[in-house]
């Protein structure tokens, strides 16, 4: 058969499907007898979806030497991370004060480490209270209260309890839960009083104060 022969031959074939009702080659019928085009090995189809896998927060855990330190006795915490990353320590004291102890120092994975690192021993001052600290590791260097630079030294900033809580949250609220994980751990640093028999807190002084991290991520 020709190709001229050929080609009137399917265009009678088409013409009398058509004639028929059918639909022509490459279309397929819909129930109510509309025609639509065949799908084509081509044509973009949706992918299944896949679920999520949770990525878990980083493991992260600071413990102190003792939980009850006298004024003037020196202090140390043991720091561990699930994760390689750096860590950074702050200090909310009972003065009212706001410190930073450390902060960009690289922490190796599943090491356990003592704080204070090749530094001045930390030691409890005056006046007694309560000492609330937070560790926290992230995977990267952070832009922290002191830069990016690593700091292994105590520091003073010019918060108030309250505006350092919203200014530490605001640097780590856009940060997924997998890159960063935290700790808290408080000690009570006593004095010796006339009304006391020994270290401790004072006959009819002030009861020990509430947790000062108190709202900072608790349902985070």
């Amino acid at each position: 058969m020709t190709i001229r022969q050929r080609l009137a031959f399917t265009v009678a074939v088409t013409s009398a499907l058509a004639a028929c009702g059918l639909p022509a080659a490459g279309n397929a019928a819909d129930p109510d007898g509309a025609t639509r085009p065949k799908a084509d090995m081509r044509d973009l189809r949706p992918a299944p979806s896949k679920t999520e896998v949770p990525v878990e927060r980083p493991l992260v855990t600071l413990r102190p030497s003792a939980s009850v330190v006298p004024v003037g006795t020196p202090v140390g915490f043991e720091v561990y991370s699930s994760i390689n990353g750096f860590g950074h320590i702050y200090v909310l004291s009972a003065s009212g004060r706001v410190q930073v102890w450390m902060e960009n120092v690289p922490i190796a994975a599943g090491q356990r480490l003592t704080f204070p690192i090749g530094g001045p021993p930390i030691e409890a001052a005056a006046p007694a209270g309560r000492e609330d600290l937070m560790l926290i590791v992230t995977r990267d260097r952070i832009d922290g209260f002191i830069g990016y630079a690593a700091t292994r030294t105590p520091h003073l900033l010019d918060y108030s309890h309250r505006t350092f809580k919203r200014a530490l949250t605001a640097k780590f609220i856009d940060l997924p839960h997998h890159q960063w994980g935290y700790a808290r751990t408080s000690i009570q640093v006593v004095e010796r009083s006339p009304s006391a028999p020994s270290w401790g807190w004072a006959t009819g002084g002030p009861q020990r104060p509430t947790d000062l991290w108190a709202g900072q991520w608790e349902t985070d």
